[in-house]
């Protein structure tokens, strides 16, 4: 096993070590993974595997591949949030060490194209997220990967059934557009190298491995939606799939044709942001093309620079294209690219960082670094002026962790400024790296406990509480919803009360009862009621409303 080889496999591990350190920090931070990881402790609870429910009420929404791999993580690990978020901790590793096993068949090093992934902004969030998105872009990637792999040495038997397993397993991550991707996308660079004409009998290989992985999804989803009466079927695909194509579900997109033109830059914005601060090194593609056609090895078409061209363009453009046509937009529905451009920009420092090009580059580069660095030192500044900005006195943990945050900012701009005036490229591509690491580990350890404390109050409270509900107390909410109090309590059903007559109703009934309200909506009424006592109480910010608000947990034995 070569050095390189080494070094890329210990690169994903770093990056993997990190993301569970970070992952272990928060409680579940969004609402979707509360709902993920709930739905795995449900299942893992009643034992039934054939599909997912959450509050025990059908979940439709997504295929049931990730809820086993979490209900699997909770099995073994118990019922905590490392244990949801550690399939997307190990996929985003993997998906490091596949981008750099990538980079060594092109350009004979694997380090830095695994290190570019795990230090984006856009993957390091999805490894510590209790949702699909990471298991989605592993599987959908190890498609294209295997494709490469054909690319490069010619197709061999097991290549079709391995692809067709990988989007098999895509597909029962996320539906339709496991498949929809990478098959888009191996097409597009078939069409792009060979032509329309020579690629037919790629394309015909590609065909046959999306039918096995129908096939395999299909092994699942008949009976899965036999199981519950074709509802399964009429909410995934003919209710929410025409909703999220045409539609912006849930406010996530423009409304009308002209919310829908004035989003057409979104995922451009998304992916500098996502892609920073490597964003930087794709201004200089155009001139690492020239230097390209002499830094690859040209014994075949797939190998030449042509060839490595049309592969990216067509790995890279199709995910762009698509997602901007779907009304609906989400940050990570790009994610798929994110591997790619890792790819890209890894070919661009190693066949612009040499020869005649270097000076070239690093006056580029120097322009560039300058130009967002001034706009990163001013979101420094702003930072480090938290302690002094008259915001409610709750926030003053969050102002201290912003402040320590600012300071590291300031200090790895200082040693990028100083790298790049002296045009120590190489140094200062490290300080990227290990800068974006030290600043998610920053966020792990003092930011997010700190933030969650303030703008997530029913999980300290129902964690605080959990194991003091009898077992057969009915539970409910009222004026506060929150998908995280199910995993909190353990996955049990919660009853959500809308209105002071359906409250009334569930207070005048006879049992053991536990109710977690928020003070400002249940104004009038005397707390704690009759035959209720109080077991715990929460401040915490209230977003929808500006303002700080109660929540209060009541228990009738």
């Amino acid at each position: 096993m070569s050095k390189d080889l080494l070094r890329t496999i210990g690169v994903a591990l770093v990056v993997w070590a990190v993301l569970l350190f970070t992952a272990s920090r928060s409680t579940l931070w969004d609402r979707d993974e509360a709902r993920y990881a709930t739905a795995a402790i449900e299942m893992e609870a009643t034992g039934n595997a054939l599909y997912p429910t959450f509050n025990h009420e059908l979940r439709a929404f997504q295929p049931a591949l990730i809820y086993w791999l979490m209900s699997a993580s909770i099995h073994v690990f118990g019922p905590s949030e490392i244990a949801a978020r550690l399939p997307s901790t190990i996929a985003i590793a993997l998906v490091c060490l596949l981008t750099g096993l990538l980079a060594r068949e092109f350009f004979g090093s694997g380090v830095l194209a695994a290190t570019i992934a795990g230090t984006s902004p856009m993957l390091m969030l999805t490894g510590i997220a209790a949702t699909t998105d990471a298991t989605l872009l592993l599987f959908t990637f190890l498609a294209q990967w295997i494709f490469v792999r054909a690319w490069l040495y010619g197709s061999r038997p097991w290549h079709v059934p391995a692809m067709g397993v990988a989007m098999g397993l895509a597909l029962l991550t996320k539906g339709p557009v496991g498949l929809v991707i990478p098959a888009l996308c191996i097409s597009t660079a078939l069409v792009l190298a060979k032509g329309r004409s020579q690629a037919g009998p790629f394309i015909g290989k590609l065909a046959l491995a999306c039918v096995l992985g129908c096939v395999i999804f299909l092994a699942w989803g008949l009976p899965a939606n036999a199981a519950t009466g074709g509802e399964y079927w009429r909410i995934a695909i003919v209710e929410r799939l025409p909703q999220r194509v045409f539609t912006a579900m849930e406010n996530h997109g423009g409304q009308g044709v002209l919310g829908f033109l004035l989003h057409l830059p979104y995922y451009p914005l998304v992916f500098v942001v996502g892609f920073l601060p490597w964003t930087l090194f794709l201004t200089l593609v155009r001139p690492a093309y020239k230097a390209m056609d002499a830094s690859t090895t040209e014994d075949s078409w797939a190998r030449s620079s042509r060839g490595l061209r049309a592969l990216l363009v067509g790995m890279i453009l199709p995910p762009f294209v698509f997602w901007t046509l779907i009304v609906s937009k989400l940050p990570h529905y790009i994610q798929p690219v994110f591997p790619w451009v890792a790819l890209l920009v890894a070919g661009v420092v190693f066949t612009t960082f040499r020869g005649p090009s270097l000076p070239l580059a690093q006056a580029r580069l120097r322009w560039v670094f300058f130009s967002f660095g001034t706009v990163a030192f001013v979101g420094a500044a702003g930072l480090l002026t938290l302690p002094w900005l008259p915001l409610p006195m709750g926030f003053s943990g969050v102002t201290e962790a912003g402040f320590g945050l600012g300071l590291m900012l300031f200090f790895i701009l200082g040693l990028l400024g100083w790298c790049y005036w002296k045009g120590d490229i190489h140094s200062a591509l490290k300080i990227h790296a290990a800068g974006m690491l030290v600043l998610l580990l920053a966020c792990g350890f003092f930011v997010m406990p700190r933030l969650e404390a303030i703008i997530k109050p029913a999980q300290s409270l129902t964690r605080e509480i959990a194991s003091q509900i009898p077992s057969g107390a009915r539970i409910a909410s009222f004026g506060w919803h929150e998908p995280s109090m199910n995993f909190y309590l353990g996955g049990r059903r919660i009853l959500h009360l809308y209105d002071p007559k359906s409250l009334g109703m569930f207070l005048e009934e006879p049992g053991p009862k536990f109710l977690i309200l928020n003070e400002e909506s249940a104004h009038g009424l005397s707390l704690p009621p009759d035959g209720f006592h109080l077991l715990a109480r929460q401040s915490g910010f209230d977003h929808v409303k500006g303002r700080f608000t109660n929540l209060t947990a009541l228990l009738r034995e």
